[in-house]
């Protein structure tokens, strides 16, 4: 509002000039916003007439006008400056005391560290003693319980083998029963054969995982022979699978007694082990109860440590990042600075240039 007002009187005090002599006065600022702006105003009032004496009294008036800017900007400036001098100065002792606290949360961290390497060293030592002689009593029952599980699931497929075979030779002796010497089928009997070869073939694959190969030899016979006899039954093919069968049936007896005698054995391997294992521990129950009560308390500090040096880790972080704003905008606010200072002083010099111009036109 106030340059506003100067530019009006302004108009009203030039005398008339050309603009080519102020650009020429105004020789490097003619582009100059300010510049362009003084020289159209001041050649349309020198036009008019305007009295020399109080166009130069004017001008000095915005030349006093603009350095009580500049210096009131030097103040701003220097204010600024200060203040944030001192907040930086705080931020640092910040960082520093958070830089602090952290070195001596991580020497405290790599002194438990250390501790806890020689107790879990000791606690490895202890446990390997336990190893050394087999397993604990934990592992021995779960051998013992695997052992068990296992022995059940092999003990019922040979029981299942052997009834499966003793219905089929309770099937081809019903035939054999029959006295023909080709039999002719019916389609209970031909379905009743087929159903019995396909129970072989499931038997004999789940038997080949656990079961004497002399034994599996068998079954492919009797599944050709079966197989044969779903079209029509020979009185010779029939006996010859009944002897199969018969033998089939006294191997896979002998082979499940064979597999119960070695589960006994070795149900009482691993029970004696589990026992002997189980008072061996017990040896070493007090020694590492003592080295994991302390484990416990180093861990629980190193986890407490962990927290804290997140923290500090974060105060340092988030200090260093205020330190790079402030400095950032302590360099934008200079050269905010620096660029009015340059404005203003290029708008004083359009000025000067100006009285001096006035003042050639008065001395003339």
């Amino acid at each position: 509002m106030k340059s506003a007002l100067l530019v009006v009187v302004l108009i009203a005090c030039l005398q008339a000039t050309t603009v080519s002599e102020l650009k020429e006065r105004l020789s490097g600022y003619g582009d100059h916003p300010f510049g362009s702006s003084m020289i159209n105003l001041v050649s349309v009032n020198m036009k008019t007439g305007g009295s020399l004496n109080e166009l130069k009294q004017l001008l000095q008036q915005i030349k006093d006008e603009l350095i009580a800017l500049t210096q009131l900007q030097d103040q701003e400036s220097a204010t600024f400056t200060r203040r944030s001098q001192v907040d930086l100065a705080k931020l640092q002792a910040t960082l520093e005391q958070a830089q602090q606290d952290l070195d001596n949360q991580r020497q405290e961290q790599s002194s438990l560290t250390n501790e806890l390497s020689t107790l879990q060293t000791r606690v490895k030592e202890d446990q390997a003693a336990l190893d050394r002689n087999s397993r604990g009593s934990g592992d021995a029952q779960g051998r013992l319980d695997a052992e068990n599980t296992d022995f059940a699931a092999k003990f019922q497929d040979y029981s299942d083998a052997i009834l499966a075979c003793k219905e089929a030779q309770r099937l081809l002796l019903n035939l054999r029963g029959e006295g023909a010497s080709l039999i002719q089928l019916t389609q209970d009997t031909k379905s009743n054969l087929i159903q019995t070869k396909e129970n072989f073939q499931k038997i004999k694959e789940i038997l080949e995982a656990h079961t004497k190969k002399s034994s599996l030899t068998l079954f492919q016979p009797i599944i050709e022979g079966l197989a044969e006899m779903t079209t029509k039954v020979n009185p010779e093919t029939l006996n010859n699978v009944l002897s199969l069968v018969a033998r089939l049936i006294t191997a896979l007896q002998e082979g499940q007694d064979q597999l119960e005698a070695n589960h006994k054995t070795q149900v009482e391997n691993l029970t004696r082990l589990g026992d002997d294992l189980r008072n061996e521990k017990q040896t070493l129950q007090v020694s590492l109860a003592t080295a994991n009560n302390r484990l416990k308390e180093i861990q629980s500090r190193l986890n407490e440590l962990d927290g804290l040096i997140n923290i500090s880790n974060a105060i340092v972080e988030v200090t260093q990042l205020n330190i790079q704003d402030a400095t950032r905008i302590n360099e934008l606010e200079d050269q905010e600075y620096s660029n009015q200072k340059v404005s203003r002083q290029t708008e004083i010099d359009i000025v000067d240039r100006l009285i001096e111009y006035i003042n050639q036109k008065l001395s003339e």
